[in-house]
């Protein structure tokens, strides 16, 4: 061979590469992606929403990633390659779950979406072009037993262990799942040997997303071994005070007919067991109207209190941090019926019954004359739907978070002089002018303009404002969610935000708002259920310390 002969060869060899490359980049333009050369990177959406990234770039990855991801994305575009083209999709797609593949193609992107059940014979492809390919058996057989085709198999689910929402990390777990063709593949699921610690209940519950065939429990008190059995046994072990608690735990799942995965796993851990929360009720008889309050003792900061009552009460208690304890206070409205109420309370795995009994009070009726001008100015259908879309949200608040600030019995909130003057009480069926029929909710004095209305208790200023309905008022909470309420004021004498003593004078009594002539309201609520005052001006609210 000559010389120049020598040299073309020479070159020729040197450009297969670039030629080979300009294929592949002009195959790409065409929407077709089967050659793995001109793919940069490959992302795998799976219908689970995992997403497996296949990157050929040696400047981001290491060596063997790269090579791990030349040979994903050369089995990829070769099942491209090999697929037959369609007419249509066919019907044995409509029970297949699809992968959505992103191929980044020299300075563009492609996406194909894949349609496969674990029948590798009705596999098919979409091209971003809208043709319809079939994948050649085999491909999808192999196909089908990759990590990323795992979800399409029930087996692949692990067994999970939870500790309330908390998810505990295996120490080991082997895990396989049975394939479209009666073999197992195992499955890569995260352990750890750290010893990691979690709060627990006192009944010790823990559950399984898996039941597992075979399961052991090892509890350990510091170095003593307490209880060494099954988990339907745990409960035995009776907790009367916080402890830390060490498990060690042993599962097993068998290969049995019906079942797609199998395995085994070790969780090591400790646990923060709390005592079981207790519930009590500061009395057990109260009148229509009037509230009573529940105690929780060994709350987990963080575990929330269920209570349901029956007959239902139309109301659902805050708890809040109370000193050492939790409590809410349960109003019983004078609208409902008398009664025995059951309450049943939950919290971190304990359920206990409280009984409530309700006594009946009747309350009666007067009527109300009063200009007709004040009425269709401060009490219409508009100024009711004001006042409570402004006042609403400050009688659900709760400003006061943590322990009660009202102490002793609750103060009328007027001079001696003007208590004996009550025009209006809490519960009165008022009839406005002969027509509109109501019931009042709190107490109404006869007290002339100017007279020092002061705080029934301690607490903190909520609002200071005025409404059409309720004209200047002032809303003090006392804490638990109890609020006093101070309304037809001429002037506030506190702003927002103030801490008041019980006798503070906190306004002077007016004639704003729906009122005929000097008046001082003063009620009270639990939140937005207003109560009677009245069994609180003689007796303290009983806490109960157990």
């Amino acid at each position: 061979m000559n010389n120049k002969l020598k040299a073309v060869v020479f070159v020729l060899i040197l450009l297969i590469p670039t030629y080979l490359a300009v294929a592949a980049y002009v195959s790409s333009q065409s929407g077709k992606v089967e050659d793995s050369r001109s793919v940069v990177k490959m992302s795998i959406l799976d219908p689970d929403g995992n997403i497996y990234t296949y990157s050929q770039d040696e400047k981001q990855d290491t060596a063997e990633a790269v090579r791990a991801a030349k040979s994903e994305i050369e089995f990829m575009t070769a099942m491209n390659k090999n697929a037959v083209q369609q007419t249509a999709m066919p019907d044995a797609i409509a029970d297949a779950k699809t992968f959505c593949v992103t191929y980044d193609v020299f300075h563009s992107t492609c996406v194909y979406n894949y349609y496969f059940t674990d029948d590798p014979g009705a596999a098919f492809f979409e091209d971003p072009t809208g043709d319809i390919y079939k994948i050649n058996a085999e491909d999808a057989s192999a196909f089908l037993c990759k990590d990323y085709a795992a979800c399409l198999y029930n087996g692949s689910e692990y067994p999970v262990l939870k500790i309330g929402e908390a998810v505990v990390t295996p120490k080991s777990l082997d895990w396989r799942y049975q394939l479209f063709n009666g073999t197992y593949r195992p499955m890569e699921v995260t352990t750890t040997e750290d010893m990691h610690s979690y709060r627990m209940n006192a009944r010790l519950s823990m559950s399984f997303n898996l039941e597992p065939d075979v399961i052991n429990i090892e509890v350990y008190d510091g170095s003593e071994m307490i209880y060494k059995d099954n988990y339907t046994n745990l409960s035995q072990i009776s907790i009367t005070e916080q402890k830390q608690l060490r498990f060690h735990i042993e599962a097993k799942w068998y290969e049995v007919n019906g079942k797609e995965g199998q395995g085994e796993a070790a969780y090591d851990f400790m646990a923060t067991v709390n005592a079981p929360a207790s519930f009590y009720l500061n009395t057990n008889s109260i009148t229509n109207g009037d509230f009573c309050m529940i105690t929780v003792k060994d709350k987990p900061e963080d575990a929330i209190v269920q209570f349901t009552s029956e007959p239902d009460l139309g109301y659902t208690p805050t708890f809040v941090e109370d000193g050492d304890y939790y409590r809410a206070l349960v109003p019983v409205s004078c609208e409902k019926e008398a009664g025995t109420y059951t309450f049943t309370l939950s919290c971190d795995g304990v359920t206990q019954e409280l009984t409530l009994n309700v006594a009946p009070k009747e309350y009666k009726e007067s009527a109300y004359n009063i200009s007709q001008s004040i009425v269709e100015k401060t009490r219409t259908e508009a100024t009711l739907a004001s006042f409570d879309d402004i006042m609403r949200p400050v009688a659900q608040s709760l400003s006061v978070a943590t322990d009660h600030m009202f102490h002793g019995t609750f103060t009328q909130g007027v001079p001696d002089s003007v208590a004996d003057w009550l025009t209006t009480g809490y519960g009165r069926w008022r009839v406005i002018n002969g027509g509109t029929r109501y019931q009042h909710m709190g107490v109404d004095y006869l007290a002339g303009v100017g007279t020092e209305i002061s705080a029934v208790n301690d607490g903190v200023v909520i609002y200071v404002g005025e409404t059409d309905l309720s004209g200047v008022t002032v809303v003090i909470e006392h804490g638990l969610g109890l609020k006093s309420w101070y309304c037809h004021l001429s002037e506030a004498a506190v702003q927002l935000g103030d801490s008041v003593a019980k006798g503070d004078v906190i306004a002077y009594s007016g004639a704003t708002g729906f009122c005929d002539g000097g008046t001082a309201h003063i009620g009270l609520s639990v939140f937005d259920v207003p109560v009677c005052p009245y069994t609180y001006w003689e007796n303290e609210v009983e806490f109960n310390n157990p």
